[in-house]
């Protein structure tokens, strides 16, 4: 069934108000694509809109973007999978389809996204890097959008963390990367988290699907942490994005004579929790550091201790790996949590404090 989402997906021109009527309509994916003119105007698609769709499906073959996804190890999550990230689901528009290359998990909804500058000082890379590697130290995946300076600083830290994870956010197909430069560290993120796009193999980085592309990074992340930025930058947008969807928003100070200060230094003017330090990022995630770990009282708490130690769980994967009864396993996550030593991340997903 994903092929059929994959070619909606290429369809240019489709929207979130589209995407609602189809799936509204039709029982599945493939039913649709293999609808009728006038079951798309049932649908309550407007006519122009379903002429235009018709024309471009002549020229699109779900059988050949499936394997060339394949062919280049991109996989798709849609947004009816229990994988999709619950963040990214709770914002205004969420993208229906999602391209990844690498893996996501759970636990990644442990996030901050780090943005900034192009032309970051070096002081903004220095303070983008090492806050980045003390975060991902402490198990909190790093979200940026591969860009040069400053995102690349980001993304850099937490690999240098031990075990650090960092998400990339693109505003084009991941059969291609942008900026060619980053070609290397767009390999490693592979490794150590994922690239991420709601745009379909073979778009090219058009400037008009950043502002897009910065609403998923500000929506995948519980905060977004602005370095360096002019007054009238675009990583400001991301910032935008994330008062819209109820985010943290936090800045690091700098000169005031610095061009690129003036962005952080306004934020912070409006409220953004000003950043000297990873510290200020971590008490807010109710984190000391990585040693800070409570240990378990019995047999029951060991056994989940020991599965959420790997990484962060929905209730069923949990009761799945323990063969225990799901009533049982809820009363005891209940209980851990009520001791401090788990938490509760949302959707039902529990990790470690």
């Amino acid at each position: 069934m994903k092929k059929y989402w994959a070619a909606f997906a290429s369809i240019e021109g489709i929207r979130s108000s589209h995407w609602q009527k189809i799936i509204g309509f039709f029982p599945n994916l493939k039913d649709a694509w293999q609808g009728s003119f006038s079951e798309f105007k049932k649908a309550g698609l407007k006519d122009d809109w379903v002429e235009s769709f018709f024309l471009k499906k002549k020229n699109t073959n779900p059988d050949l973007i499936f394997d060339n996804l394949t062919k280049n190890k991109i996989d798709i999550l849609l947004i009816t999978d229990k994988e999709y990230p619950t963040l990214l689901k709770e914002i205004h528009n969420p993208p229906y389809v999602l391209y990844i290359k690498g893996k996501i998990y759970p636990k990644d909804e442990i996030s901050i996204s780090i943005v900034g500058s192009r032309k970051g000082t070096d002081y903004g890379k220095r303070a983008t890097f090492e806050i980045s590697k003390e975060l991902a130290q402490n198990k909190i995946t790093i979200i940026s959008g591969l860009a040069l300076g400053l995102d690349t600083e980001a993304h850099r830290g937490a690999l240098s963390a031990t075990g650090g994870r960092t998400v990339a956010v693109l505003a084009n197909g991941l059969d291609q990367i942008y900026p060619s430069t980053n070609f290397g560290l767009a390999s490693k993120i592979t490794e150590n988290g994922c690239l991420i796009s709601e745009q379909p193999i073979g778009m090219p980085a058009l400037k008009q699907n950043f502002p897009a592309r910065n609403r998923i990074i500000s929506g995948l992340s519980q905060g977004v942490l602005v370095t360096e930025a002019g007054e009238h930058s675009g990583t400001l947008h991301t910032a935008s994005f994330a008062i819209e969807q109820n985010r943290q928003i936090y800045a690091i100070p700098g000169p005031i004579y610095n061009p690129l200060a003036k962005g952080p230094n306004n934020l912070i003017k409006q409220g953004a929790k000003p950043v000297t330090e990873a510290t200020d990022i971590l008490e807010d995630f109710g984190i000391e550091n990585n040693l800070n770990i409570a240990k378990p009282e019995n047999d029951d708490e060991r056994i989940i201790f020991e599965i959420l130690k790997e990484e962060n769980l929905h209730i069923d994967e949990i009761t799945r790996k323990t063969k225990r009864d799901s009533k049982e396993i809820s009363k005891i996550l209940t209980m851990m949590e009520i001791k401090n030593k788990i938490r509760h991340l949302g959707g039902m997903v529990y990790g470690l404090k």
